[in-house]
């Protein structure tokens, strides 16, 4: 084996474990967004019993009711919209290379047929394939993570509206 081959051949590698690694960080935002959205789905269980006793008592009970819906339901979307798949809303990237394929990901309308698919992948230049895929995933990585701290930010918020307008209903404020 010569060494460009050798060359070649551990730039294949690393390229394959540098997607490997990006892909995998893809699916842990996935991972921590049902998690998270799963405990704060139980702790909503235990604000609403809470709050529903708050609320009879309340003159304001329509704004506190409208209240603690968009505070339960806007995290809840947040943490769904990581596990939205949003490949399609990765942004998107621009490219000059002329023999890009798109062969690695493979979608249904692109390749219809396995002989349309086996037809692009001889053509493929699998080092551009490769670094087309790492940029693609590090994209969508950084979108599922802005999203997911998103979501814990609006967790947050809402748990801090929930207890002080339970604390402030506790300590007669809200009467």
């Amino acid at each position: 084996m010569s060494d460009i081959d050798e060359n070649e051949a551990k730039n294949f590698a690393l390229l394959q474990h540098s997607l490997t690694s990006v892909q995998n960080a893809v699916r842990a935002y996935d991972v921590k967004a049902q998690i998270v959205s799963i405990g704060f789905i139980f702790s909503l269980g235990f604000i609403t019993t809470i709050s529903e006793f708050s609320l009879a008592h309340s003159d304001y009970s329509e704004v506190l009711v409208l209240i603690f819906w968009i505070s339960g339901v806007v995290p809840i979307a947040m943490f769904g919209y990581v596990l939205y798949p949003s490949r399609s809303l990765a942004p998107k990237l621009g490219t000059k290379v002329k023999n890009l394929q798109r062969s690695y990901y493979i979608l249904d309308d692109r390749y219809p047929t396995l002989d349309d698919y086996l037809e692009s992948f001889d053509q493929s230049d699998w080092k551009v394939e490769l670094a087309y895929e790492i940029q693609k995933n590090s994209l969508l990585r950084d979108l599922k993570r802005k999203r997911f701290v998103l979501g814990l930010y609006l967790a947050g918020v809402s748990f801090i509206l929930m207890f002080t307008l339970q604390l402030f209903h506790s300590l007669r404020f809200l009467i």
